[in-house]
């Protein structure tokens, strides 16, 4: 019982951070379904709704009392104390193999023990279906359908796996659309003579159990091959099969007394989800790898197995004699029409469920924006978790944001009138303060949509109350709503809760981001209007649709003298298109000067070191593949290189030495060069424009024609006069310096000639405007940082920075009002 004191310790803390009386029933589910503890995952596992438990727990934990006094000792309340008696009574009832805290739960969710019926109706299950599902094995097989065989065949069996047609028969599993063909495949595997055994391989989040569910239910209900018809079905449960062995050799063992067991049935078919799980013990692998073959040349017992292309690599492949006695079968992510297909299929569970609708119109944006920013999974899943997760954010929002926003506004009366005796520092701590309180309070996927700036930004007590007033009037009136319907709103929203980018820009439309592409880049990067114009031309008429589908975004050929703004050019882009600047996969092409050096991109050969790695390009474009892929001084890469970039030009895909496949359509290919700077300098300095054809013959001299007839457009770079210095500093100051200092407090005044100095002083013709950042280091921020620990200077402060002798020197003058 050691997690029951652990949870009870946790809900004793939750009650303290809540300043609560006493811990209750909320406070104990709240507990128990924290990371660390088995529950959760059990949960999970068994697709049940964790996220909006937690959510239910968290409003009902505002019902509490609040303590009336610090030193009074947090204890359990009657219905806590009820709920760890009733949790004892029934762990005698449950399978020994589930967590302690299984018992607990069901305890708590039990009407009458710590809430009332009409209290827990709303949650996504019931106390009775956890007890018939977890209940004592001996007790559940008595319970299967009457068509299913129902005499139990051995311990092992029954503790460590499930008759999947079981599930079947309560019409727990639903056809899923566009997975014919993979169905097909798994049968003609079945059916073959040798190697009926399937390994089925795909991302976490493509269908690959949903697939076997389907195909549980086609057995179960005699949409199959005859050959299939009288087949059973049963899934191993991998955590349970590999937790708490006793001895060494014991997993073996559990697994071959399943196999033995199983036998029993008519055309036993094993499923084993997961499948890298039991090979990831180093100790153990070879063993349990030796179990299955051992079957599989028996023969009795046909094997279904799943794991990603990934693990099958690293776990499987390099075991030959496993891998060569089970056929692969790829399943592949959906693309956006079948993904919607099968979105809009699982979509009608969901807004049962939380009785919300969702528009077709939406589900395409979701499949947008899980594309985009939800990368751990792919869809459908990816998808389909995003409108579980929103629609249970905002129906639990919906049933407690009036009474919320009705707390929050008494709380904010009653803070003006005690404000009134407080000081002025006092007080704007106080409203700061207010602020955080609101935030934890409302649920984000409220706050998102309507925080348009964060009051706690403000310098004034009238600018942080206005502030806060309309905002509290903005949730006020979202409250009044009667919402019926998930919007595009909710659901970057959620995205934005999910990734930490900011809503606005994950909701932004691309098509209205565009039309202003060169204005907003323009901003960041000074000076290099021809590049910026020549780069937002080709990415208009790309997205346009005008282009070939499949290839990248654009590819562009920066050329240009040191220093000139290729590199921050690159970083706006990535800003731009996919709201990070850091969306940029970088290689440096001097480290690609070798004949072998392609072999680093698309994959060592088999027998290689670095062979069951893949190829690095390909792994970082399947990682980020909304990106700048940015290939740097392209001149010292090894002839041998450029074939992998006319592959990457002309087709958009690119697939490694393992059939892994690199999707560039969603990415911009740069190339970055000094070759044709003398030439370009020459030209700008006249005041004319390097046409595309001059520079293409100057690039025809180092690079092959095939390689340049591939490229979007050569972007020659103009050189940095001192005017555009001075500016380029301005901008670097204002960012590196001048905003840092006033959130410290500290208004910096630097005079034009003072700026022009260092700006000049930083400005080199040869490496361009490359070392201001480094006169902003050294000559301001430095000697800056030392007045501050030396309390020279002490916010809130006002310090003039002006030239003296050419020497910089720093005045601090009054403190600011």
């Amino acid at each position: 019982m050691q997690d029951f004191d652990k949870v009870v310790h946790i809900a004793h803390q939750i009650a303290k951070e809540y300043q609560h009386e006493n811990y209750g029933t909320a406070h104990l589910i709240k507990a128990a379904l924290n990371k660390d503890f088995a529950l959760m995952r059990l949960l999970f596992s068994n697709d049940i709704d964790v996220y909006f438990i937690e959510e239910w727990a968290n409003v009902h934990l505002e019902s509490y009392p609040k303590r009336s006094h610090n030193h009074k000792d947090i204890t359990a309340d009657s219905d806590a104390q009820t709920v760890l008696v009733e949790a004892e009574d029934i762990k005698t009832t449950l399978d020994d193999n589930y967590p302690d805290l299984l018992s607990l739960f069901i305890a708590a969710i039990t009407p009458g023990v710590g809430f009332s019926f009409d209290q827990l109706k709303s949650l996504p299950v019931t106390h009775t279906q956890l007890s018939d599902k977890f209940k004592d094995s001996a007790t559940a097989t008595s319970k299967k359908s009457a068509n299913i065989d129902s005499n139990s065949n051995g311990d092992n069996l029954d503790k460590y796996a499930t008759n999947k047609l079981i599930d079947a028969a309560t019409g727990k599993y639903d056809f899923i659309i566009g997975r014919d063909k993979e169905l097909k495949q798994i049968s003609e595997i079945l059916n073959r003579k040798s190697k009926p055994h399937v390994i089925i391989l795909g991302e976490s989040g493509v269908g690959k159990t949903a697939l076997i569910e389907c195909f549980a239910a086609a057995i179960y209900n005699g949409n199959i091959v005859d050959s299939l018809k009288d087949a059973t079905l049963f899934e191993v449960n991998t955590s349970i099969l590999l937790s708490a062995a006793s001895y060494k050799g014991e997993i073996e063992d559990r697994l071959l007394n399943i196999f033995k067991e199983s036998r029993n049935y008519q055309k036993p078919i094993i499923f084993i989800d997961d499948f890298h799980t039991l090979l990831e013990d180093k100790s153990t692998n070879k063993s349990i790898a030796n179990a299955i073959k051992s079957e599989i040349n028996t023969g009795g017992v046909t094997l279904i197995t799943a794991t990603t292309s990934e693990n099958y690599r690293k776990l499987i492949a390099v075991d030959e004699g496993l891998e060569r006695r089970m056929e692969t079968l790829q399943v592949e992510e959906p693309d956006d029409e079948l993904a919607f297909r099968m979105i809009s299929n699982n979509a009608k569970l969901y807004t049962e469920h939380h009785e919300l609708s969702i528009s077709d119109d939406s589900i395409r944006e979701i499949i947008r924006l899980a594309k985009r920013y939800l990368k751990e999974k792919s869809l459908p899943d990816s998808g389909i978790d995003l409108i579980d997760r929103t629609m249970s954010a905002v129906k639990v929002s919906k049933q407690s944001l009036p009474k919320d926003i009705d707390s929050l506004k008494s709380e904010f009366l009653d803070l003006q009138k005690e404000n009134n005796k407080k000081t002025q520092d006092q007080r704007l701590e106080e409203l700061d303060w207010f602020y955080l309180s609101l935030t934890n309070k409302v649920s984000a996927i409220v706050l998102d949509q309507y925080l348009d700036e964060d009051p706690t930004n403000h310098k004034t007590i009238e600018e942080k109350q206005a502030s806060i007033i309309a905002l509290l009037e903005k949730i006020k009136t979202h409250a009044e709503k009667d919402i019926t319907e998930v919007t595009d709103s909710d659901l970057a929203a959620m995205v934005s809760i999910i990734t930490g980018i900011p809503a606005g820009k994950v909701q932004t439309q691309e098509k209205e981001r565009l039309l202003d592409m060169e204005d907003t880049l323009r901003k960041r990067v000074i000076g290099q209007d021809v590049a910026i114009k020549t780069i937002s031309d080709a990415i208009v008429e790309s997205r346009s649709g005008l282009s070939k589908p499949g290839q990248p975004i654009g590819s562009f050929f920066f050329s240009g003298p040191t220093g000139t703004g290729k590199t921050e050019l690159a970083k706006s882009l990535a800003e731009f298109l996919f709201n990070d600047e850091n969306a940029i996969i970088r290689f440096d092409m001097s480290e690609f000067k070798e004949e072998h050096s392609a072999a680093l991109l698309y994959g060592a050969p088999p027998g290689y070191v670095g062979y069951e790695e893949g190829g690095v390009l390909v792994n970082k474009i399947r990682q980020k593949p909304y990106a700048i892929v940015l290939f740097d001084e392209i001149e010292k890469a090894h002839q041998s290189v450029f074939d992998v970039f006319l592959q990457i030009l002309d087709e958009g895909k690119l697939h490694d030495r393992l059939g892994k496949e690199g999707d560039f359509s969603n990415a911009v290919i740069l190339f970055t060069s000094n070759i044709g700077s003398d030439f370009i300098s020459k030209t700008m300095e006249k005041g004319d424009v390097p046409t595309s054809n001059q520079l293409t013959d100057i690039m025809s001299n180092y690079f092959r024609p095939e390689f340049l007839g591939r490229i979007t457009e050569i972007v020659p770079f103009a050189p940095i006069s001192e005017k555009i210095a001075v500016s380029i500093f301005n901008l670097h100051l204002k960012k590196e310096l001048l905003n840092m200092a006033e959130r410290l407090g500290i208004t910096l005044e630097i005079n034009e000639e003072t700026r022009t100095y260092l700006a000049l002083n930083g400005f080199s013709p040869v490496y361009g405007v490359r070392p201001l950042k480094g006169v902003i280091r050294n000559q301001l921020k430095r000697p800056l940082a030392k007045m501050i620990i030396a309390d020279e200077i002490k916010p809130p402060q006002v310090v003039e920075i002006k030239l003296e002798d050419n020497i910089v020197k720093f005045i601090p003058k009054q403190n600011k009002k």
